[in-house]
């Protein structure tokens, strides 16, 4: 048999390749497959002064609500006010026509007359029987008998006297004025209108607006922890918002605490005075009330983004420990400033809690530090 001496060359340089192939292959170095740190932004915790508030529904009331209504019958003849005007005590509002009642104050006035001269002429009697009696010239009972007409006619005065001040009283009544200072409401009555004494519809309505009270309901269970956050503090301020969201710009103080527990609604009522210098807060408007819990308070803050939840309502936040990624368990408290946690327990001043490229990281990975929140706003403000 012969052989192909091209075929066994061929054969041959080609085994030779393929052996120094592999030998080529394994002296070549391993590749490292070492992590790469990944950058991340810190916040260096350190406490700060921080205000805590506990938001509740309210609604605005004013501090006395005097009902204007008449205390005589009559024709209202005048209204002397401007509605929505601000009236001091002892104003002028309403005039009734004082006419029947001025004429009632004339006969009670007659018939006053006439009793002191009725009074007068028996006492003159009674004092001129006395002497007499005195000198045996009339009997007993004649003296006796004009002492009780004089004493009679004394009681008659007093009877007359007290019909003309009851008189004078509701002619006085025909001038309807303020009760108290306040601001006004409408007129529920015009000129020309029959009034009657203590009549069911008030003829208006006045309310102090300045300062103004803002009256709110909490739980039992959240009053009591409201009160363990207050502790000695037994009149804390009160902001509130208005009905848009805006905050009033004045603040008021907390002025009473209920004293029992609605049983029906396992509520406590609670009441804040608050000054009203521009009327801007109304009776019956419906308002947010934030008691202030903590007033500058040095506390943990963190913004709401950088705390995970777990299934069983565990917050955690990623920190740098020894250049990697760890995990840290944390307690959080209210929420402040509209995107931040109060943070109770579980971190400490100096700790650094990861700002950024959350997503990039995982427990145990390297990271490297670019910039520390807390440094860069003290050099900031050197």
């Amino acid at each position: 048999m012969r052989v192909n001496r091209f075929n066994v060359g061929l054969l041959s340089a080609v085994l030779v390749t393929g052996i120094t192939g592999c030998d080529s292959q394994s002296s070549t170095p391993q590749q490292s497959t070492a992590p790469q740190a990944t950058p991340v932004q810190v916040i260096t915790m350190a406490k700060k002064p921080t205000t805590i508030y506990s938001e509740l529904p309210a609604r605005v009331s004013a501090t006395r609500v005097s009902e204007v209504r008449p205390q005589v019958t009559g024709i209202l003849q005048k209204r002397l006010f401007e509605e929505g005007q601000l009236v001091e005590q002892g104003d002028l509002l309403y005039q009734i026509d004082p006419a029947p009642y001025q004429a009632d104050v004339n006969s009670a006035q007659a018939a006053l007359a006439k009793a002191k001269a009725d009074e007068s002429v028996l006492k003159k009697t009674a004092l001129r029987y006395k002497d007499l009696v005195q000198r045996k010239l009339i009997s007993q009972d004649e003296f006796d008998k004009a002492d009780g007409n004089w004493q009679q006619a004394r009681a008659q005065s007093s009877v007359a006297q007290a019909a003309l001040d009851n008189a004078k009283i509701s002619l006085s009544y025909t001038k309807v004025t303020a009760p108290i200072s306040g601001r006004i409401d409408i007129s529920n009555v015009t000129e020309g209108a029959l009034v009657t004494a203590n009549q069911e519809v008030a003829l208006t309505t006045i309310q102090p607006l300045d300062p103004i009270y803002i009256d709110m309901t909490q739980s039992s269970l959240s009053m009591a922890k409201i009160k363990k956050n207050l502790g000695s503090n037994n009149n804390p301020k009160v902001g509130v918002k208005l009905e848009d969201g805006t905050d009033y710009d004045q603040m008021g103080v907390l002025t009473f605490s209920g004293t029992k527990v609605d049983s029906s609604t396992g509520s406590v009522t609670l009441r804040a005075k608050v000054p009203n210098p521009d009327s801007i807060l109304l009776p019956g408007m419906f308002v947010r009330a934030e008691i202030v819990i903590a007033d500058q308070k040095p506390m943990y803050t963190l913004s709401q983004a950088l705390v995970s939840f777990g299934q069983d309502d565990q917050a955690t936040v990623f920190v740098v420990e020894d250049g990697k990624v760890a995990v840290r368990s944390v307690t959080t408290g209210p929420t402040v400033n509209n995107n931040e946690w109060v943070i109770e327990s579980g971190l400490k001043d100096g700790d650094q809690v990861i700002a950024s490229n959350l997503m990039k990281i995982r427990p145990g990975s390297p990271v490297t530090i670019v910039s520390d929140h807390a440094k860069d706003a003290k050099t900031a403000q050197q």
